[in-house]
């Protein structure tokens, strides 16, 4: 500590006193000397002068209060009475009479006393021994007595246990067994000294040094206080301990954990007489000679702390402000924020950043522009000076910013520091944000209650006012859980925040934030700062451009502009990035190294999909240079884009750039419901249908070989070699033409129902992709030249025969619907029976095949007028050919329309599996038939059962029983009972039906 630091002020209490003093004790304002020669005199001040110039006066002075001499005061029992020792042992005496109340027996020539308030005790050195009496409130009385290992010359209770100080030695004696232990020596002090520090913590003089005794009564490894020589005396004033040495007076810290460096000396010469006050601090010392008393009067805290700061001891000054009494006040509390501020910066400038700026925390005025004040790196002046006035006022030394690994060091450290005011600025601010809405919305509330409540007294006749619906809170209340000023749970942060305007806090924002994105770019790349720029930030994107830029940090750069909506920006970088890094000032660094080619594309991609559909102009722009590298992730942009761009803006880009992929975005676009099947499907099929004949042309004219077409031959040989004679007439064929498209083509005619036939047939040349023409012309519904073009064209009887049962089926895909339309009960007897087929034959889509059987001979009528002498031959074949197909569709074809076409001719033995078949059919038709109804029959009976058990079924209707909705009585009004039991009013019922208030179990209701 320096010299000129003050802890004490000394001033003089009684001057050129001759006589001899042994004993002070300070009481309530009081100072009470005992003398050598056994009188008593009482000091104190005038009451309209009590500072601590004034001159003090006896008040009171006792000729006779002991014999021979006053050798020990102590006040007891909250200052209400007063122990002494004298020559005629320990006495009690009343204050402020010193009227003599008790005296303990067998205490003369006691040489010391120690008093224990909480157990009303004292123990007395009487010679070599320690006696113990316990105060009953009249009377000492003597409990025990042991012996000491030599005469104490001072005595003090810790605990149970009673510290002795002897001549060469300090022993600990328990009060209830007397056992007593060797605590330490004595070694070259002169006299023995045993000061209260707390009640469980004591001060013992060893040569030159006072050692901490704990409660445990072990000795403390708090390190000891050395003194300049052996104390005389020893004394303890929160928080400094007091040293009587010969020739001066010391002070030294008790609490500081290291280095008891000395605080102040006194050049005051005393005896052995030191006392302090504990509830004033206060100290009094009887000087060498006739010099009288001096009190030490105890500098006050605030004034210690100041001090203390000014010569850099902020750690005690922090110290003395911990021990004020009201230290919470506005200005003790800004003395303790702004000496925590300098001594931050005090570490901070000895390169002790972690503690430089917890100190600095630890201000309530602390903020984010008090810590960048360290960096000036990190906050540029034109975003310091909008919130250059939450600097504290309190003049700081200036610190250099470090430099090299020390600057990385200190960044690091300073960041969780910004994170934290950057998390109380936003909480603040969203709690603000609810706390307002909460208000307006309640405002709203109350205003349409009080019109409500307005227009009632006007219409109301009897003029008495109905009673307005109360808001659910107030604006202060939504104030509060928001944590805002006002709430008892707001803290020092919240002050502090909520004395600014939201421009204000929008500022401080904007400094915290980039001063955030400065230290990420000092530190290692760990990817923090690439997510700490794709979130949501208040970050200047001008110093955030420059600060990325030079670091090379392409990568944040572009998350950057994405969140201020720079989105052309952005995707210029990412197109330098892809395509020509080397043309950057700086190289890319970190995830921007790694944006080259397909990688930058695909980044782009992304972007582009995170923007959707609403930026059309950047996709158009930037989706050419994407298509050209990496055709398919253009694809992949315009299919997973939200909200999608419109096909009729992405076809013509694609058109141009990769035409290849328009057929397959169509087909993703379509599968994802972003566009209209109905509106995007002729079209997707002309694109098909475009490339299958370009595919087919091609392929035709690799290889193209020259077909014989063989005139001659039976016509069951043209229907067993069907797909070869359809290579010779289909120009191209599914075989030849492109698979991939002819084949997408195909599905496509067979599933989709939005398809503009008329269209394509239009565009599709004569006899080319046969079978694709048959498809379009089932759209039309034109089922008989459908058939023609696979018999005449195709000659392929088998795709007729498919074409007839695709038909057939489509037709009859509802009539098992028929059967869910039955009674529950019934459904699962049913199955059996419907699986075998319990219809009329024919039915839906049966006359495809008599259209089949139609053209079939048709196709031999002509056969026999172009090829006469082949006649019989075909005839037969084709004859057999139609009498398989009315075996095989049996159940299918309704025998009575399909008889009336076969030629007279034909032999019935032909016919004969069709007609078995049928008779077959018709017989298990009627056997089903029967079952049906007799199941019906059945579920008629049981039906019937159940409602004559319902009309049977009583309900006691009592006056205690209650609507199961509205729980009012039943009474004679019309009710329905629920199969459980409850009973509902009628109007009740009628009014919840449907109603999700109903149990579901209460179904089915009866009147």
């Amino acid at each position: 500590m320096p010299s000129e630091y003050e802890a004490f002020r000394p001033t003089t209490v009684l001057s050129n006193f001759p006589k001899q003093i042994l004993s002070l004790e300070y009481i309530g304002g009081r100072l009470f000397v005992g003398m050598g020669d056994g009188s008593l005199v009482v000091l104190a001040k005038p009451e309209q002068t009590q500072d601590n110039n004034s001159s003090w006066q006896v008040v009171q002075a006792h000729k006779t209060f002991g014999r021979k001499y006053v050798s020990q005061l102590q006040a007891i029992k909250q200052s209400t009475l007063l122990l002494s020792l004298s020559e005629d042992g320990v006495n009690l005496y009343t204050i402020p009479q010193l009227k003599l109340t008790c005296q303990a027996n067998s205490t003369r020539s006691a040489s010391r006393f120690a008093w224990s308030e909480d157990k009303s005790m004292v123990c007395v050195a009487v010679k070599r021994k320690v006696m113990q009496f316990h105060y009953d409130g009249r009377d000492f009385v003597e409990l025990k007595a042991y012996s000491a290992p030599d005469t104490p010359q001072a005595l003090h209770w810790i605990g149970d246990a009673i510290c002795i100080g002897c001549k060469k030695e300090y022993v600990l004696m328990q009060s209830s067994s007397g056992i007593t232990s060797e605590i330490a020596v004595t070694g070259k002090a002169t006299q023995a000294c045993v000061t209260e520090v707390s009640k469980t913590e004591l001060l013992i003089n060893q040569d030159t040094s006072s050692l901490f005794l704990g409660g445990n009564a072990k000795l403390s490894k708090r390190p000891s206080i050395t003194w300049s020589d052996s104390p005389v005396a020893v004394t303890y004033s929160r928080p400094y301990a007091v040293a009587m040495l010969p020739g001066h007076i010391e002070v030294r810290s008790a609490h500081r954990l290291s280095d008891h460096g000395l605080t102040q000396k006194l050049p005051i010469a005393g005896t052995s007489v030191l006392t302090a006050c504990q509830s004033s601090g206060n100290i009094f010392v009887t000087a060498t000679g006739s010099d009288g008393i001096h009190q030490l009067a105890p500098v006050p805290f605030d004034q210690q702390a100041k001090a203390l700061a000014d010569v850099d001891q902020f750690a005690e000054a922090l110290t003395m402000i911990a021990y004020l009494h009201d230290s919470q006040t506005e200005p003790n509390r800004q003395l303790e924020d702004g000496i925590h501020i300098r001594y931050g910066h005090h570490l901070f400038g000895r390169g002790d950043f972690d503690e430089g700026l917890a100190q600095m925390g630890m201000s309530s005025s602390s903020n984010p522009v008090t810590l960048l004040h360290l960096f000036p790196s990190l906050a540029s002046p034109a975003l310091l000076q909008p919130v250059s006035h939450l600097v504290p006022g309190v003049k700081l030394p200036k610190v250099a910013e470090p430099t090299g690994e020390a600057y990385s060091h200190a960044v690091s450290v300073l960041l969780p520091y910004l994170l934290s005011h950057r998390s109380r600025l936003a909480a603040f601010t969203a709690a603000t944000d609810t706390a307002h809405q909460v208000a307006a919305s309640q405002a709203s509330t109350t205003a349409g209650s009080h019109r409500a409540t307005a227009q009632h007294q006007t219409a109301s006749r009897s003029g008495e006012a109905s009673e307005a619906a109360a808001p659910g809170g107030s604006y202060s209340e939504a104030m509060e859980e928001a944590g805002e000023p006002g709430s008892p749970m707001h803290s020092k942060p919240q002050e502090f925040l909520a004395g600014l305007q939201p421009e204000q806090r929008h500022r401080l924002a904007v400094l915290v934030d980039t001063a955030i994105l400065k230290v990420m770019l000092a530190m290692d790349d760990t990817g923090a700062l690439l997510r700490f720029v794709q979130r949501p930030n208040d970050v200047d994107l001008r110093e955030g451009e420059v600060a990325l830029r030079a670091r090379g940090r392409y990568s944040e750069l572009v998350a950057l502009y994405q969140q201020r909506g720079q989105h052309e920006a952005a995707l210029d970088l990412l197109h330098t990035l892809t395509l020509s890094p080397q043309d950057l000032n700086i190289r890319p660094q970190g995830a921007a190294a790694e944006l080259r080619d397909l990688t930058g594309v695909w980044a782009a991609v992304r972007y582009l999909v995170a923007v959707g559909g609403n930026q059309t102009g950047l996709v158009k722009k930037h989706a050419r240079w994407i298509l050209t590298v990496d055709p398919e992730a253009g694809l992949e942009m315009f299919t997973q884009m939200q909200p999608p761009l419109s096909p009729d803006s992405v076809l013509p880009i694609l058109a141009s750039h990769a035409p290849s992929l328009c057929a397959t975005y169509l087909e993703a676009a379509i599968a994802q419901g972003s566009v209209s099947a109905q509106e995007y499907n002729t079209y997707l099929a002309q694109m098909y249908l475009q490339t299958a004949l370009e595919e087919a042309d091609t392929e035709q004219q690799q290889h193209q070989q020259p077909v014989a077409a063989s005139t001659e031959g039976s016509t069951q040989n043209a229907l067993q070699q069907s797909s070869s004679d359809a290579a010779a007439s289909q120009l191209p064929t599914a075989a030849t033409a492109q698979p991939d498209a002819y084949a997408k083509l195909k599905r496509l005619l067979m599933t989709s129902q939005f398809i503009d036939a008329e269209r394509l047939l239009k565009v599709i040349p004569h006899a080319r992709l046969l079978e694709i023409q048959a498809l379009l012309q089932k759209h039309l519904g034109d089922h008989k030249e459908a058939l023609r073009i696979y018999l005449d064209l195709m000659h392929d009887y088998k795709l007729a025969e498919e074409y007839c049962d695709g038909i057939y089926q489509e037709s009859n895909s509802t009539s098992v619907h028929g059967m869910h339309q039955l009674p529950a009960s019934l459904q699962s007897r049913l199955k059996g029976v419907a699986s075998q087929g319990w219809g009329a034959p024919g039915g839906p889509g049966s006359d495809m095949y008599l259209l089949l059987i139609q053209a079939l001979l048709e196709q031999d009528e002509a056969a026999g007028q172009n090829k006469d002498g082949q006649k019989a031959s075909q005839i037969s074949a084709m004859w057999q050919e139609v009498a398989q197909l009315l075996g095989r569709k049996h159940d299918r074809i309704d025998s009575v329309q399909a008889l009336p076409l076969l030629p007279l001719q034909m032999p019935l033995r032909l016919l004969l599996p069709f007609l078995e078949g049928a008779v077959r059919l018709l017989v298990e038709q009627v056997r089903n038939a029967a079952v049906v109804r007799s199941l019906r029959r059945s579920e008629n009976l049981q039906v019937r059962e159940d409602l004559t058990k319902s009309k049977q079924r009583s309900v006691l209707v009592t006056s205690e029983r209650a609507c199961l909705l509205c729980h009012r009585r039943i009474a004679n009004t019309v009710f329905v009972a629920y199969p459980d039991g409850p009973l509902a009013h009628y109007s009740c019922h009628k009014k919840h039906t449907g109603s999700q208030q109903l149990d579901p179990s209460l179904c089915s209701p009866s009147l």
